[in-house]
């Protein structure tokens, strides 16, 4: 039966520790990967807010406008009325 030298023994621990390593690289490497479509993933929904909020900011507006009972049509209006009579009070 032979025994195992150092060299033989450090080199089955290096081994051991490589396997290690590469197992953790794999799971870090994973993390990394769902963190960054986590990001993209909140980006997108970010911005979908953003663009609803804009569009109901729009929508408002557009409907506060559409609201008002045409203001130029009305000074218009009001602007090409005859004058009424006039009326004189004398102060005596």
């Amino acid at each position: 039966m032979k025994t195992k030298t150092s060299l033989q023994l450090s080199l089955e621990v290096a081994r051991a520790t490589l396997a290690a390593s590469k197992v953790e690289v794999k799971t870090l490497a994973a993390q990394v990967r769902a963190e960054r479509l986590a990001s993209k993933a909140a980006k997108v929904d970010k911005a979908a807010a953003r663009r609803e909020a804009a569009i109901a900011k729009a929508q408002a507006k557009l409907q506060k406008l559409l609201d008002k009972a045409n203001p130029v049509g009305t000074k218009a209006i009001k602007a090409s009325r005859k004058p009424g009579p006039v009326t004189v009070t004398k102060m005596a």
